[in-house]
């Protein structure tokens, strides 16, 4: 079977999962890619050619130390780690599904798809590891790493190490909101929108825990709306 007929095979078969069992697995294929991404094509620039201040003395905890500046482009950054989540962008395809109880989780799985690919991450990276500086080349991320404690200097690697693990954590935070989501999906659904069709019948016993509605596909109760 050729590269095509693997990925058109794949796409069938992640057709009978949830939307939200999708974001679940997405970060199986975008974080290493991110890394990739942010290793090859990023890259630190020069602060001294730009005029930046590249290591300045410090106080903390009323003790001196060194700290060292590591300049990246801002939207060069943001555009290598939201790339790879694209693929989330891919819950998309149930918005189109016969019902309308897929089509809510298709929604809810939208917003946290956008949410984990274009904000929550590079949102993150700058407030917790990372200063925004508005220079004349554009807007520039700013990661600083202290000397105190160390035999050797900062690198670079460390810096961009920073910043993705950062964003990873953050990333991280996101997929256990959507595994508690997609855990409580179905009992709310149950409580509150009785009347929505799910992909398969409802057994009394289930009222309480989640089944993974795409997990029985061979009835389903009440009406496609």
């Amino acid at each position: 079977m050729d590269g095509m007929g693997v990925i058109g095979n794949f796409w069938r078969r992640a057709g009978g999962w949830s939307p939200l069992q999708w974001l679940l697995v997405t970060p199986v294929v975008t974080l290493p890619l991110s890394a990739l991404l942010v290793f090859t094509m990023g890259g630190e620039l020069d602060g001294a050619s730009l005029g930046l201040v590249e290591v300045e003395w410090t106080r903390e905890n009323r003790q001196l130390d060194r700290t060292h500046y590591f300049y990246y482009d801002f939207w060069l950054t943001w555009g290598l780690l939201a790339a790879p989540g694209a693929l989330n962008l891919l819950a998309v395809r149930w918005l189109f599904h016969e019902l309308t109880y897929v089509r809510l989780a298709a929604g809810v799985g939208l917003v946290l798809a956008l949410l984990r690919t274009f904000i929550v991450p590079v949102v993150s990276m700058v407030w917790v590891s990372a200063d925004v500086l508005n220079h004349d080349s554009g807007l520039l991320i700013r990661v600083p790493v202290g000397e105190a404690g160390r035999h050797i200097d900062p690198s670079p690697l460390e810096a961009t190490l920073t910043l993705l693990i950062t964003a990873w954590t953050a990333g991280l935070g996101m997929w256990l909101l959507t595994f508690a989501i997609q855990q409580g999906y179905e009992p709310l659904m149950a409580r509150f929108f009785p009347g929505l069709a799910p992909p398969r019948e409802r057994s009394e016993e289930e009222q309480g825990s989640w089944g993974g509605f795409f997990g029985k596909r061979g009835s389903r109760g009440g009406s496609p709306e």
